[in-house]
């Protein structure tokens, strides 16, 4: 697979992006990371870099704090649009970008287009539970969908669910209560809706369940869904940081220590497909090291791989429906 990837977008830029191509690149030698960036602050990262690791120059870059469609536009030689355009053209499999998420996610949808018969792109982000991983689609890209966008949230969210080791996918609704009668009534026509599919409903689900393991793929609108993406996120870290400070030592202690931070940290998990569109995006977190653009990288090689796109063009088309 070859992987674009975007050297001049986050936190850490450049170093610490280019450290993680690095690092993937050599444990994936099938794979080509194509570090997209500014030559002169990208070259001398790559002093003793291995092989399948190309450098193509850009001369522009698309800061976090701009207005993505206005960036887009006026900035067609940055790092992201150069990135996409290379999917878009055939000369890479997926993209995978940690700047600012709107110009990610606008350009994917600008350039790459959204697939046949899907009418809105979602963010499908991984989620620490009980026993494992879920899947919540959206976490970003759509803060006020129709029940439409809401059912094939939960297809995509499936197919890629499938993808990931899921035989039989259980899909939940985000929900203030599990009772039929609570929420809003976008979720009760998403409910709705749903449940006239083959997919394997649980109902709506309160986040407490989702932790216990409720469901392998939540469907929310994009607001919700950050919100509860971003409540995890804090609480793991607040007690990652409670539970290393709590003066224990030992081996089974640095054990126990890895273990917690490997299922809670969101580094480990790397980045999010943006789903519904005509190639491969991964939506990396803004604050990611190197550990974390390696795992993003190593997710986007595995759904260009795995042909996610394809699959969730012959799904989507199975339920046709209007905007």
């Amino acid at each position: 697979m070859k992987l674009a990837l975007d050297a001049m977008g986050g936190d850490h830029a450049p170093a610490e992006i280019v450290r993680g191509a690095v690092a993937y690149a050599r444990t994936a030698p099938e794979d080509v990371v194509l570090v997209v960036g500014i030559a002169d602050k990208v070259q001398p990262l790559l002093v003793g870099a291995p092989p399948n690791v190309i450098l193509v120059p850009c001369t522009q870059v698309i800061e976090m704090g701009e207005h993505p469609a206005k960036a887009l536009k006026e900035k067609r030689d940055s790092s992201i649009v150069k990135c996409v355009g290379m999917c878009t053209a055939g000369k890479a499999d997926a993209f995978i970008g940690a700047g600012n998420t709107g110009a990610c996610v606008g350009g994917s949808l600008f350039l790459m287009g959204h697939l046949p018969g899907v009418l809105k792109a979602g963010i499908a982000t991984p989620l620490p539970m009980r026993g494992g991983e879920c899947t919540v689609i959206d976490a970003g890209a759509n803060i006020v969908p129709k029940p439409q966008h809401m059912l094939q949230y939960a297809l995509m969210g499936a197919i890629y669910a499938k993808v990931r080791g899921v035989a039989e996918p259980r899909v939940g609704i985000l929900n203030i209560g599990e009772e039929d009668d609570k929420g809003t009534e976008l979720v009760q026509q998403t409910r709705d809706l749903i449940k006239k599919t083959d997919l394997r409903y649980v109902g709506f689900l309160e986040p407490t369940a989702i932790a216990e393991g409720a469901a392998d793929v939540i469907v929310a609108d994009g607001f919700a869904g950050n919100i509860l993406l971003k409540a995890f996120e804090g609480m793991g870290e607040l007690l990652l940081q409670h539970y290393e400070k709590s003066g224990l030592t030992g081996e089974l202690f640095e054990k126990t220590s890895k273990r917690a931070r490997e299922f809670a940290d969101f580094e480990s998990y790397g980045g999010a497909p943006l789903l519904g569109t005509k190639g491969v995006t991964m939506i990396a977190h803004g604050r990611s090291s190197a550990t974390a653009i390696s795992n993003a990288l190593r997710r986007g090689s595995a759904c260009a791989r795995e042909k996610v796109v394809e699959k969730i063009a012959a799904e989507i088309l199975k339920y046709p429906m209007s905007a």
